[in-house]
């Protein structure tokens, strides 16, 4: 009688070593992943705010995507490279310029906006897709959010308990409190600078954000801006929209009809000119982005209208010696309008600031700056609180080591980012 033969067991020693080579395995393919494909990152400063949140010990956790192709990056898209002056350190930052764009390669920065051109004497100010450009938003107030991004925002016109609008006004009657006379008595009172049938920023808008948190920084505080906008998203609309940029020297209005299907531009309430458009379903957004105004419904590009501001509009030199401070703010108008809202965000677009630094034209400290082909000029989106090319000047594009792509955690905060 045969029996079959079985081999004995292996040695305690024999599963050791096959366990300590299996997890060997594992951790080298781990870590060739990490350096090949993607790895985590935490972001220890506020620099990229409020796009990327920066805590020594509670930043954004983001998920760096290596295999992206550092040849394929353009103008604003954000980039980790490596560190040029802290050898190990990675930073993420925002190409402002490439060099191998022979016709933005020297920049400069004035009021906010980028120059950008071929030489030092034949700069442009940018002037960015609206659309395109969201990514850049830093949102400023909203709400529903937080109480402290809540504050910021004036909702007084709103129904008691609610957060619906009620038509205030007629079409002629908002037209007169836009006139110079009426917008200046409004600066000057106690309370809010508002109509009082609107909507909108409780005080004109700054440099300063609402970050991942629902914290309003202060960086940036003490720096009006006037690229700024909003968007409405609302559930039913009724009656006409009136959508309003104001500076200390004009009010730029969108007079939106959707009855009519049609939407005019008013400066300071008379008539600019008049486009047709569709009737926004849920989302509206206006603005003012590079020395432009626009408005967008629904997030469609067909939708979309831009007019460049007329360079006659612009105060003589001195006469608004404290610079533009800028309210945004929306209403409704006509017999028995309505707008029940969802949400309502102010925002601003990245603020560019040109550090104090003296120096030669196109060299290290001086303005304007040239960037030489094969680099990038990086900024920080906080621009009070980056440490960027505006310091240590253009970095290598060899030095590209990916592109995030989201916010892994915490949790709370895990999000996907774009360009």
């Amino acid at each position: 009688m045969t029996r079959d033969l079985q081999p004995p067991p292996p040695p305690f020693a024999a599963l050791a070593r096959d366990a300590l080579f299996v997890a060997l395995a594992a951790v080298a393919t781990v870590q060739a992943l990490r350096l090949r494909v993607g790895d985590r990152y935490l972001v220890p400063t506020g620099s990229m705010e409020p796009v990327l949140h920066g805590d020594p010990a509670h930043g954004d956790v983001v998920y760096v995507d290596k295999l992206a192709d550092g040849a394929a990056r353009r103008r604003h898209d954000l980039v980790v490279v490596a560190h040029p002056a802290e050898p190990g350190q990675l930073m993420v930052k925002r190409i402002a310029a490439r060099g191998d764009d022979p016709e933005a390669c020297w920049l400069d920065v004035r009021q906010g906006d980028l120059w950008l051109g071929p030489d030092a004497q034949r700069l442009q100010r940018e002037q960015k897709d609206p659309l395109a450009a969201r990514g850049m938003r830093a949102t400023w107030a909203q709400a529903p959010g937080s109480p402290a991004a809540q504050q910021r925002l004036d909702l007084r016109a709103c129904a008691p308990g609610t957060f619906a609008l009620a038509g205030g006004a007629a079409v002629e009657v908002a037209r007169t409190a836009l006139r110079p006379a009426a917008r200046q008595a409004r600066r000057l009172r106690d309370g809010s600078p508002l109509p009082d049938f609107a909507i909108g920023a409780a005080r004109p808008v700054d440099a300063s954000c609402v970050d991942a948190t629902g914290a309003a920084l202060r960086v940036g505080a003490d720096v009006a801006v006037q690229d700024v906008g909003m968007a409405l998203a609302f559930a039913r609309l009724r009656g006409d929209l009136l959508l309003s940029v104001e500076t200390r020297g004009e009010t730029l209005t969108w007079h939106v009809q959707p009855a009519a299907a049609a939407v005019t531009l008013w400066r300071d309430g008379v008539d600019v000119q008049r486009w047709p458009l569709s009737a926004p379903r849920g989302l509206v957004e206006f603005g003012l982005l590079d020395d432009r105004a626009f408005l967008v419904c629904d997030g469609r590009r067909d939708a979309l209208v831009v007019h460049a501001r007329d360079p006659a509009w612009n105060p003589p030199p001195g006469a608004l010696p404290n610079g533009p401070r800028a309210l945004v703010w929306a209403a409704v108008a006509g017999d028995d309008a309505a707008l029940d809202l969802a949400y309502v965000e102010v925002f601003r677009d990245a603020f560019a600031w040109r550090d104090p630094i003296l120096g030669m034209p196109g060299q290290a400290g001086g303005w304007p700056r040239h960037v030489p082909a094969g680099q990038w000029f990086l900024l920080g989106d906080s621009a009070f609180d980056s440490h960027d090319s505006r310091h240590f000047g253009p970095v290598p594009a060899a030095s590209f080591v990916g592109v995030p792509r989201g916010v892994l955690g915490p949790w709370s905060r895990a999000r996907w980012v774009g360009p």
